[in-house]
């Protein structure tokens, strides 16, 4: 089994290099913007929300400015974006909030927070203008 099997042999140690680097990075941020937006866990996880909307424009610009597979989406998407959104930080927080006896702000929270976020999605792939075929950037 190869660990990188769609990248040619020289750039695996680049691209795991650059996926870590960028890893750093987005989930740095997100803490910074956890320890910047503390909130009780037991009402509502606004910095949670807000980097998983955030997160979730940026791949949407990602997906029409970046070339899948390639190293910058590597470090872009994989590492910084999947650093910065957080599934488990999401869970965690609809656990807290089933947890302090408020079941309906954790559905209502989990429906904005999955609807907020394709939302985003939709919006930066429709807003942003497709990267230009290569034989248009020569």
């Amino acid at each position: 089994m190869q660990l990188f099997p769609s990248y040619p042999g020289g750039e695996r140690p680049i691209v795991l290099v650059t996926v870590a680097a960028g890893g750093a990075l987005g989930a740095t941020g997100r803490w910074a913007i956890a320890e910047l937006w503390a909130a009780d866990p037991a009402l509502w996880e606004w910095s949670i929300l807000i980097v998983n909307i955030v997160g979730s424009l940026a791949i949407g610009v990602a997906a029409k400015r970046l070339e899948a597979g390639t190293t910058a989406w590597s470090f872009a998407v994989t590492g910084v974006l999947g650093g910065f959104t957080t599934f488990s930080a999401f869970a965690l927080a609809l656990n807290d909030l089933v947890d302090a006896g408020r079941t309906q702000v954790a559905v209502l929270y989990g429906a904005v927070t999955l609807l907020a976020g394709i939302v985003a999605v939709v919006l930066a792939s429709v807003w942003t203008p497709a990267r230009p075929a290569p034989e248009e950037r020569r």
